[in-house]
């Protein structure tokens, strides 16, 4: 089931990858993301009568600052599909610095909210929190990712295209 919900909702993530997308389109998958990433963290961490309010308050409160992070990076990988047929220097390096700006927000935040979760369930639920939590995230952005082609990738594509049919045209 959880595989399911999970190779589901990268797809349709995925699919707005190519789609011309604006915020409220981000925020819709977001939050269809978010409910069904929620039940997986639910069966994995299980928190007990004791722990749960204060878990999924903090869950809530990680959830939100994550989803601004997640925006922003696909954003940048949006950015990227438009425009890498014509991806200069510049700007490469303008969505590179984003991107990596992202993964240390990321780090920071996982940092954060394990502290956090330790405090409220233990360090083995804790740990398991932010196992999954680095696990989804980067599952998602592998899918996000192999959906758009490597820079210079097209334009390798096309060299090989006209030397084969100049090569065709001289047989």
């Amino acid at each position: 089931m959880k595989r399911i919900i999970f190779c589901a909702l990268t797809v349709f993530l995925s699919g707005l990858a190519h789609a011309q997308i604006d915020n409220s389109d981000i925020d819709l998958a977001q939050s269809i993301f978010g409910k069904s990433k929620r039940l997986i963290v639910s069966e994995y961490i299980q928190p007990d009568a004791k722990e749960s309010d204060a878990f999924w308050k903090m869950y809530d409160q990680y959830e939100e600052k994550r989803k601004l992070i997640e925006k922003e990076r696909f954003l940048l990988l949006k950015e990227y599909a438009d425009n890498y047929e014509t991806l200069n220097a510049a700007e490469a390096n303008k969505l590179v610095t984003g991107f990596l700006k992202s993964t240390g927000e990321y780090n920071k935040l996982y940092k954060t909210y394990f502290k956090k979760a330790e405090r409220i369930a233990g360090a083995l639920k804790a740990a398991t929190f932010i196992q999954l939590e680095i696990f989804i995230q980067t599952s998602v952005q592998s899918d996000l990712q192999s959906q758009i082609p490597v820079i210079g990738e097209l334009e390798k594509l096309n060299n090989k295209k006209a030397e084969e049919k100049t090569g065709f045209l001289n047989d």
